[in-house]
C-alpha cells in the first residue's frame, strides 16, 4: 500500500464509523453512538495526517493535525480548512475513547450508565464535520 491507499482506507473506515454512529444515535444508544463516532473522528483524522506523514498508533489526532497546520507544510487550502474545522477533533481522542468503551472503572459505570444524549450527539456532530473534511481534502489532494 502507499499513503494515498492508506488515507483512502482510513477514509473508508471515517464513513462506516460514522454510519453506525447515525445508527446508534437513531436507536437511542448513546455509549455505542459515542464509541462510533470517536472511531470516525481518528479515522478522518488519520486519513488527512496520512496525505502528508506516516502516522503512529495513537487515538488522539488533535494534536498531529494541530502541528500539520503550525508547520506551514503542504497545499494552503488544506491548512486553512483544517485550522477552520480542527475544534471538530478536540476532545474525541484517548479519553473520550475510554469512556465509551470501559466506562468509568473507579465510579464503576458502564459506558451505558455513563454516556448520556447530549454528550453523544455532540460526538456525533464532530465526527460528521470531521468525516466531511477528511472526505474534501483526500478528493483535493487526488486532483494534484
Amino acid at each position: 500500500m502507499n499513503s494515498r491507499d492508506d488515507a483512502g482506507y482510513r477514509l473508508r473506515l471515517a464513513k462506516e464509523y460514522l454510519a453506525d454512529a447515525e445508527t446508534d444515535a437513531n436507536e437511542k444508544r448513546w455509549h455505542t453512538c459515542l464509541a462510533n463516532s470517536q472511531e470516525a473522528v481518528e479515522n478522518a483524522g488519520k486519513s488527512i495526517l496520512l496525505q502528508f506523514r506516516p502516522i503512529p498508533a495513537t487515538h488522539d489526532v488533535e494534536k498531529l493535525l494541530q502541528q500539520l497546520v503550525n508547520r506551514k507544510t503542504g497545499p494552503s487550502f488544506v491548512r486553512e480548512r483544517l485550522r477552520s474545522e480542527l475544534d471538530a477533533f478536540r476532545g474525541m481522542g484517548m479519553k473520550t475513547h475510554v469512556r465509551a468503551t470501559y466506562g468509568d472503572e473507579e465510579a464503576r459505570l458502564t459506558p451505558r450508565e455513563l454516556i448520556q444524549q447530549t454528550e453523544a450527539q455532540d460526538g456525533l456532530e464532530k465526527a460528521r464535520r470531521a468525516t466531511a473534511l477528511a472526505e474534501t481534502i483526500l478528493a483535493e489532494m487526488t486532483k494534484q
